[in-house]
């Protein structure tokens, strides 16, 4: 992973976002030129501003960096034909995790660890 890996990621989540580059810095409070910088990856971002980026964009630190591995897909595929009965739901589960990598799965240990304690 480099920076301009990095920045295309921040870039791609800013356009999702609805926010325009100079919306974006003002809520970072940074100026238009640092974003600019950083998405083109002329720009090292640090970790506090990367934790920042990742609140106005509603995701951890985690999730973007499995985001910026490519490991996650981030929309989310519902079968037409299936139904949501929970012993569907269930199994598919149980079929998309067995199916997942050692890394990938402690990504998403992480991720659903605050929602089970």
């Amino acid at each position: 992973m480099n920076n301009l890996q990095i920045g295309q990621l921040i870039r791609s989540l800013r356009k999702e976002n609805n926010l325009s580059m100079s919306d974006f810095a003002q809520k970072l409070d940074i100026s238009q030129a640092s974003i600019s910088r950083i998405e083109s990856g002329i720009q090292e971002a640090n970790y506090a501003l990367l934790s920042e980026i990742c609140e106005q964009v509603g995701l951890t630190l985690s999730s973007f960096f499995l985001l910026l591995e490519n490991k996650v897909d981030t929309t989310i595929k519902i079968p037409q034909d299936k139904s949501l009965q929970s012993e569907n739901i269930d199994d598919e589960l149980f079929n998309i995790i067995k199916n997942l990598s050692e890394e990938q799965k402690k990504g998403l240990y992480v991720l659903l660890l605050p929602y089970i304690r």
